[in-house]
């Protein structure tokens, strides 16, 4: 079994290479995930629905490069926080946008993503697509 750290590693190639069917497969199926402040969305294939609908209208590709992982292990949890830099090649404009990010992840010990935080700001990816969006 994968160690939790190479679980989030995986998740995040898999985002990278646009295989979000296959990302999702990581998570548990009662997973919950929370981007910044918004309400928690519950299950996997909500989960999934979310970021489809979130990233493939406004992104052409996504980069994420960790900068720094740490994990730490209570029971049969893992928690892992990755600090990433984020790059957006948006759709519509071809703007580029990096941006500072954290997850943190709680890996169980089936080896998938139980529970997920991610906070960054994405305001000047959501303006940007929303400006292309009314031009067309």
């Amino acid at each position: 079994m994968a160690l939790p750290i190479d679980t989030v590693r995986a998740y995040y190639k898999r985002i990278d290479e646009g295989n979000l069917d296959s990302a999702f497969e990581l998570f548990h199926e009662d997973a919950v995930v929370r981007f910044g402040d918004q309400p928690e969305i519950v299950g996997r294939a909500a989960i999934a629905a979310h970021v489809a609908n979130m990233v493939v209208p406004v992104a052409k590709s996504i980069e994420h490069r960790i900068v720094s992982e740490y994990s730490v292990t209570t029971g049969d949890t893992t928690t892992v926080i990755c600090e990433a830099v984020v790059t957006y090649w948006m759709r519509l404009s071809g703007n580029v946008f990096p941006h500072n990010a954290v997850t943190i992840s709680e890996v169980g010990a089936d080896g998938t993503i139980l529970r997920q935080r991610n906070v960054g700001d994405l305001r000047p990816v959501i303006e940007d697509h929303k400006a292309h969006v009314s031009q067309q």
